[in-house]
């Protein structure tokens, strides 16, 4: 079953979509690859857990949580729900290892719509134990959820980017509140109730790239998205017209520019077309087809650092944009950082979790490295994602360009597992984790999801 925009409004055909699709509407290729985004969303959000942010925003809850209803990962100490959906959304975007959806149309900047799993599950999985659904609820839920946020983020004019919106925040607190919605069993007027309260809380700058509060934006979609719905379930009212209202929020986010042609809700979904992309580097996904063909032209002529004058990186200006850090001062600041993100890759070899760290910012070789990098912004628009030109002291040079998005766009089971194992390692057990990731794939049969919740409050925080 599809769910059309009807002639009325998105709101509406969000809000029919909402109350109306079941598990037996999707299809098996879409269930499995929601799977794998639950599996490596779970993966970032252990990996976030022990960051400083992390770690701020639970103590801050301490002090005026006193009810247990939902599971935040790493902790014994249960929150109330919205509470859960908050940290849980920091813990998943703070070190910028969570998906990133892919497009439509080839006009939308890469990389630079929703990071849609990490609001979406933050907000349904709380929700989903608070109520003690099934895991076929929650996992349409979440499949709902994430259709809302891509969908909204793929049509909407890149300006709603542009000018310092940051999706995860605005589309995201839409999914989560569509995934809430869907779990409260709402009818179309409460869901439409649900988007309306979601539009007056959904926000956040993209000005807080490189600091903590860029994964508050995740976080608080996600405290929102259960807000919203919760609201919604006890006739709380909203505007039914969010989206197309004179005030609302399209006019209000971009300014009425999005393409109408692109709001459908349902078949194909979109984790099937036009997809969304694991990220296989922790840092903004902009730089990830540069990472992709740095490595490669690296390891194929065995590169190392000390033979290479210089390093030129050619990338379009809009995937630039969100570069800001030449020198950066933390590892929050490096995610952003072009020249940290070559010197890293060519010093080490690779770009993973360990080399996102202040200690290898100490390292005198990447600082080195980072001096001999330059970033061009192409002042014409470019077919490739990105241009690599490493030129050695002896004069001779290796380059290539990149076409494809990104290595993350095409990953395949294996890869997100050892993702979350990586991820996980030092704070799960083998066993544990092995657990964990049988109840994923098999969440569909789950008459709860207190067996997960409980494999991921084991303490290492």
């Amino acid at each position: 079953m599809s769910y059309p925009r009807k002639a009325e409004t998105v709101t509406r055909a969000i809000a029919d979509f909402i109350s109306r699709v079941r598990i037996s509407d999707i299809p098996i290729n879409v269930r499995e690859a929601a799977k794998l985004h639950l599996i490596d969303g779970l993966g970032t959000m252990i990996a976030g857990s022990d960051e400083k942010a992390s770690r701020i925003i639970r103590d801050y809850l301490r002090g005026l949580d006193g009810k247990g209803e939902a599971s935040v990962i790493g902790a014994p100490k249960k929150f109330a729900a919205q509470h859960a959906a908050l940290v849980n959304g920091i813990q998943g975007h703070v070190l910028d290892y969570d998906d990133a959806q892919l497009t439509t149309l080839s006009s939308r900047p890469f990389g630079q719509q929703t990071h849609p799993t990490t609001p979406v599950l933050a907000s349904a999985l709380a929700l989903a134990e608070k109520i003690g659904c099934s895991g076929a609820q929650f996992l349409t839920a979440f499949i709902a959820g994430v259709e809302v946020a891509c969908r909204l983020g793929d049509a909407v004019h890149p300006r709603h980017y542009l000018d310092g919106f940051h999706p995860t925040g605005t589309f995201g607190a839409f999914g989560a509140a569509a995934a809430c919605a869907h779990l409260l069993r709402l009818d179309t007027k409460h869901c439409a109730w649900a988007m309306g309260i979601a539009g007056s809380m959904a926000s956040g700058m993209r000005a807080n790239r490189g600091t903590m509060t860029k994964s508050l934006n995740a976080g608080r979609a996600a405290e929102n998205g259960v807000i919203a719905a919760l609201l919604a379930s006890w006739e709380f009212t909203a505007s039914e017209n969010i989206f197309e209202d004179s005030m609302g929020y399209f006019s209000a986010a971009c300014g009425n520019q999005y393409d109408s042609k692109l709001l459908f809700f349902g078949k194909p979904f979109f984790f099937a077309k036009p997809g969304i992309a694991v990220k296989l580097y922790p840092c903004a996904v902009v730089m990830h087809p540069m990472l992709d063909l740095l490595l490669g032209l690296v390891r194929r002529h065995n590169i190392d650092a000390d033979i290479i004058d210089k390093i030129e990186v050619t990338l379009s200006a809009r995937s630039a944009l969100p570069l800001v850090y030449d020198r950066p001062k933390n590892s929050l600041q490096a995610k952003f950082s072009l020249p940290f993100a070559v010197a890293v890759a060519v010093a080490e070899r690779t770009a993973g979790l360990a080399q996102y760290t202040d200690r290898t910012l100490k390292n005198p070789k990447v600082g080195e490295l980072m001096g001999r990098t330059e970033l061009i912004r192409a002042k014409k628009s470019m077919k490739e994602t990105a241009a690599v030109r490493i030129v050695l002291k002896d004069g001779t040079s290796h380059s290539g360009k990149a076409v494809e998005t990104c290595s993350g766009s095409a990953v395949i089971p294996a890869q997100i597992e050892e993702k979350f194992r990586q991820c996980a390692r030092g704070k799960l057990t083998p066993g544990v984790m092995r657990r964990a990731l049988d109840c994923v794939r098999a969440i569909e049969k789950l008459k709860s999801l207190t067996g997960l919740t409980r494999l991921l409050r084991c303490t290492w925080i």
